[in-house]
């Protein structure tokens, strides 16, 4: 188990057609509680990049992770 703050590795996502695991170790996939439509809003990030403006479909495996309540 690692400690609080240690670093941890990028969870990528599942693809919603085929249930691939993609970009595990490089990137990191989370869903935005905004919808576009009938897509969800998600945010994508790496170690040098952070893009906020991204749209798919709500069967893509994401991470949920509840920022505030």
């Amino acid at each position: 188990m690692k400690s609080p703050g240690s670093a941890r590795s990028a969870p990528g996502f599942r693809s919603s057609a085929s249930g691939a695991l993609y970009y595990i170790g490089s990137n990191g996939y989370g869903w935005s509680s905004t919808v576009c439509d009938t897509l969800g809003m998600n945010f994508c990030f790496a170690v040098t990049w952070l893009d906020l403006s991204g749209t798919n479909h709500r069967g893509y495996g994401f991470q949920l992770r509840c920022l505030s309540e």
